[in-house]
């Protein structure tokens, strides 16, 4: 099982590299047109609307048919799918504009980057943007917990354990040694 599952991944990866340059065009052409905050704001809370979408129906096909079904299995694919279509809007996104601020274009838009890069399967793509996500933290527009939990999830996909400091910490501790940890060089500001 686990067989078909892994031979699907490989198929969807081989079509989403060969439809790469396609939907790299169109996505440069969708993020250029954002011209006002308001569009901003939009766009990136349909992504979030997106990712949280995604996830509902892949629960609620689980449940329905089991993890293991095909009914499953291809749920999972097509989240697979929306999770790199979105990872490919957010990345072309953050290189135009930055990290959105709370400020400019409210809380759910400006989750929304961390939220499709939290979702992203590597620990590549996550070491990728902890600079966005750090100083987003930073300026307080990621909350700490958000942040951590981020941090968290990196070090059991490198590590395969979680990470734990001796009680009473502060959340800021616990951030900046997940940095040590991961060995994550903090951005100039």
């Amino acid at each position: 099982m686990n067989k078909i599952l892994l031979g699907l991944i490989i198929i969807l990866m081989i079509t989403s590299c060969n439809q790469k340059y396609e939907i790299k065009e169109e996505v440069i052409q969708e993020i250029a047109s954002l011209k006002t905050d308001e569009q901003k704001r939009f766009f990136l809370e349909e992504i979030y609307k997106k990712d949280q979408q995604t996830r509902k129906d892949v629960t609620a096909i689980e449940v329905k048919y089991g993890y293991d079904s095909k009914e499953g299995k291809e749920a999972m694919l097509k989240a697979m799918k929306d999770d790199a279509s979105n990872l490919k809007k957010i990345e072309l996104y953050l290189e135009k504009y930055g990290y959105p601020s709370i400020a400019k274009h409210g809380e759910r838009a400006t989750r929304a980057p961390y939220i499709v890069i939290h979702h992203s399967g590597t620990i590549e793509t996550k070491n990728k943007y902890f600079d966005y996500l750090y100083k987003a933290y930073k300026s307080g527009d990621l909350n700490p917990g958000s942040f951590s939990f981020y941090l968290e999830r990196l070090h059991r996909m490198k590590f395969g354990k979680r990470f734990t400091l001796p009680n009473p910490y502060r959340e800021e501790q616990l951030i900046d040694s997940l940095i040590k940890r991961l060995n994550l060089g903090l951005p100039s500001e």
